[in-house]
């Protein structure tokens, strides 16, 4: 089946639309979240968890997979999905980000903070030398191969090769990162066309918060014509107001046939709310996971979530030693439905992996949970009341 995008119900007072992304390996119903699959797996979640936490779609990283088990061990397994035995859609970045800040040292500007890095060698317009994390061995990733190893991946949707601007950057790394992801985009663009492959390109819009350099960004995508549209940087990070400025500055250039999908978007549900306000169908993070793996679980307004407290508790706390109650007594995942507070406090502090499982488990459903919720208010002509009610502004 040939990639579509075509929406069903859009928003009269904003944005928001509602719509289906049709690919080979299955639909995805939008606005919808991609967890992150780093290296073919979601940390402690099988397919089958996955499926039954209401999930479309997962996201695969390119550098990571490129690296191990390799591209020669994927191509066997016809791409990453059936590789990890993930039968629905698949999206993989194009490993931009990744080689852009695997500077030595400077872990702390990282979204994948938890993840082993390597190192930056050499950026150049040709493309990035870095050196492997596993075994020190250089590589070099250019748009080309960038094309060349998502195609063997085998993900549905694609990214284009990117050098995302970095907050430290001074004017003029800016302007010579902005200009050499352009041209490494038109790269990407003829490369993917050369391959003939049936996956869908995203080109990714830089331009941090600048509003003249998004602009431009997003004109560029359109006029190449790829088939989708990314937002990228750090711009779409954990500060929802900075999304929300950032979205603004390019939400009357959005088309109505091609989907667009936030990169890394962060904020937890005041920031999902926002960007699907601005047009946003799509969207991954790996911090919904990794917040459950350290204890910081989601609840919903009905359980005392605010913005205060960023609709989520922290498991940890000695207050839930004894705790009878579910996380959440409004959610239907496995881990509120048979499980108590205190069980899964006791299991994250006492370092059980099953705690992982069940705590990843419930914050993966609470936010596929919440995009169901948000197609239906869009589809009923009620998001914004939906939004003004869940955050209660």
């Amino acid at each position: 089946m040939p990639f579509s995008f075509k929406i069903e119900k859009k928003d009269k007072r904003t944005n928001a639309r509602v719509g289906i992304i049709k690919t080979s390996h299955g639909t995805i119903k939008t606005p919808a979240f991609a967890p992150v699959a780093t290296k073919a797996s979601v940390k402690s979640l099988s397919p089958e968890d996955l499926l039954k936490s209401g999930s479309q779609v997962v996201l695969g990283n390119t550098y990571h997979l490129y690296l191990r088990p390799g591209t020669e061990v994927l191509k066997k397994f016809k791409g990453f999905g059936p590789f990890m035995g993930w039968r629905g859609p698949t999206i993989t970045d194009s490993g931009g980000y990744q080689v852009s800040f695997l500077w030595e040292g400077n872990k702390k500007t990282q979204k994948n903070a938890d993840e082993p890095t390597g190192r930056v060698i050499k950026i150049t317009d040709q493309g990035a030398w870095f050196s492997s994390y596993i075994d020190g061995s250089k590589h070099l990733l250019t748009p080309e191969k960038s094309m060349q190893i998502q195609k063997e991946l085998g993900a549905d949707i694609i990214m284009a090769f990117d050098q995302p601007l970095g907050l430290g950057y001074s004017r003029a790394a800016k302007k010579e990162a902005f200009g050499r992801t352009l041209k490494w985009e038109e790269r990407s663009f003829v490369a993917w066309k050369r391959l003939k492959s049936s996956q869908a390109l995203f080109g990714i819009v830089q331009g941090d918060t600048d509003e003249k350099l998004r602009r431009a960004s997003f004109k560029f995508v359109l006029e190449t014509g790829f088939p989708g549209i990314a937002m990228g940087g750090e711009s779409i990070g954990k500060d929802p107001k900075i999304t929300a400025r950032t979205l603004d500055t390019v939400s009357d250039l959005l088309p109505d046939d091609k989907p667009l999908h936030a990169l890394g978007l962060g904020g937890g549900p005041e920031g999902i709310f926002e960007a699907i306000q601005r047009g946003v169908d799509i969207f991954d993070n790996t911090g919904i996971t990794r917040m459950a793996r350290t204890g910081l679980l989601f609840i919903y307004p009905e359980d005392g979530g605010t913005r205060q407290n960023k609709f989520r508790m922290d498991i940890n706390k000695k207050s839930f030693k004894s705790d009878k109650k579910p996380i959440s007594k409004i959610c239907e995942c496995e881990a509120c439905q048979n499980f108590s507070r205190a069980y899964l406090h006791h299991l994250l502090t006492s370092g059980e992996l099953l705690g992982l499982r069940l705590a990843s488990i419930h914050n993966v459903f609470y936010i596929n949970d919440l995009m169901r919720k948000i197609r239906r208010s869009i589809i009923k002509n009620d998001f914004l009341t939906f939004k003004k009610t869940w955050l209660k502004t």
